[in-house]
């Protein structure tokens, strides 16, 4: 008998991005992420089909969809200046331009059987800024569709 759905926290969600290739993926964690780190907005855009005879109302019509993936938290770096492996296989791309700036990433719901959701994107990183603590955080533009498993 499954068990009953319980509210889940977005902590303990859990975001990966491969440093392999999509053949051989090699999901490694974004660490350093605040309790509310992850982020999905929707957007889409639509054309609206009314016309004069349909009495002022509008009639939308989606034509385009798309997601963002905001990522927030701290910066990882240790004495010797080594990076936390996920933020730095993200901000390994930011500057590279068409397919090549694209990773794969993969987040996990807490699940023992994880709902996950799988999805290339491009990204925009800040990898430090903040006042007293430093942060990081990257804006994950997603190419086409998210996939769930």
């Amino acid at each position: 008998m499954p068990d009953t759905p319980d509210k889940v926290l977005s902590r303990d969600f859990k975001i990966s991005v491969n440093t392999g290739t999509e053949a051989v993926p090699a999901w490694t964690q974004i660490m350093g992420l605040g309790d509310d780190g992850i982020t999905i907005s929707p957007s889409s855009s639509d054309v609206d089909f009314g016309d004069a005879n349909d009495a002022g109302w509008e009639k939308p019509v989606i034509i385009k969809r798309g997601y963002t993936v905001a990522l927030k938290g701290d910066r990882l770096e240790a004495a010797d200046g080594t990076r936390d492996p996920g933020q730095a296989a993200v901000e390994a791309v930011q500057e590279e331009m068409g397919l090549d700036g694209l990773l794969q990433y993969k987040i996990a719901s807490p699940a023992t059987t994880p709902e996950t959701l799988i999805f290339k994107a491009s990204v925009e990183a800040t990898p430090f800024g903040g006042s007293d603590k430093s942060s990081w955080e990257a804006s994950l533009k997603v190419y086409g569709r998210i996939t769930r498993d």
